[in-house]
């Protein structure tokens, strides 16, 4: 392996670090959470409610305005996509009518449309992913962030860092640590580009265009 390979494998490794599109892809995971359970919420709250109402008849109009909910919210998300994550997704909307539609094809129409249901369907597992995305964001900034400052807290009184067997007791181990823990954080930016696309392509094949290439 040459200087030049090392070198070259070494700035694709920290390049990360200051690349704009590694804190576009945070930014995205980060707000997976929130959005999942606001989604989670809306979608079960006004589909539980709007079933159990059916038989009074104002269920069904309440299920169809879920499914319009569903319908923008979704052309939300593929936005967002492409905002932060710089994909081409694109979500055709069964809100979009051309013309004027009566009431009652325009409902038949959401009713109807199984992108309305794949709308749905992404939203509601939105919620999963956020906690997916939330448990890896934090996990690997406590652990990184913890080994990181090992040289500052391992001589606090309360801290101890024991690594199996072995015990932090001096300022050159705490240094190694620490190093350790720049490496970490540099893997987790690795690992939440990965997720993000992850994301990225999920969010293209539920809620993509087929015929957008066409």
């Amino acid at each position: 392996m040459t200087t030049d390979t090392v070198r070259a494998a070494l700035g694709r490794f920290l390049g990360v670090v200051v690349d704009p599109q590694t804190y576009r892809n945070l930014t995205y995971l980060l707000l997976t959470f929130p959005l999942g359970v606001l989604y989670f919420t809306l979608i079960v709250t006004g589909g539980s409610a709007g079933l159990s109402l059916v038989p009074l008849l104002v269920g069904v109009p309440l299920l169809l305005a879920v499914l319009a909910l569903a319908a923008l919210l979704a052309d939300f998300e593929t936005r967002l996509a492409r905002g932060l994550l710089g994909t081409d997704v694109t979500y055709e909307t069964p809100l979009r009518v051309r013309g004027e539609a009566e009431p009652v094809e325009f409902a038949k129409r959401l009713a109807l449309d199984p992108r309305s249901y794949l709308a749905v369907g992404y939203l509601l597992s939105k919620f999963a992913i956020g906690i997916a995305a939330f448990t890896i964001l934090v996990t690997s900034a406590t652990a990184s962030g913890a080994f990181a400052l090992a040289p500052v807290l391992y001589d606090r009184s309360g801290i101890t860092y024991q690594m199996g067997p072995w015990s932090v007791e001096t300022l050159p181990a705490a240094l190694g640590v620490s190093a350790t823990g720049v490496v970490l954080a540099v893997v987790s930016l690795h690992l939440c580009n990965g997720a993000a696309w992850v994301v990225g392509e999920y969010t293209d094949a539920m809620l993509g265009s087929a015929d957008r290439d066409g």
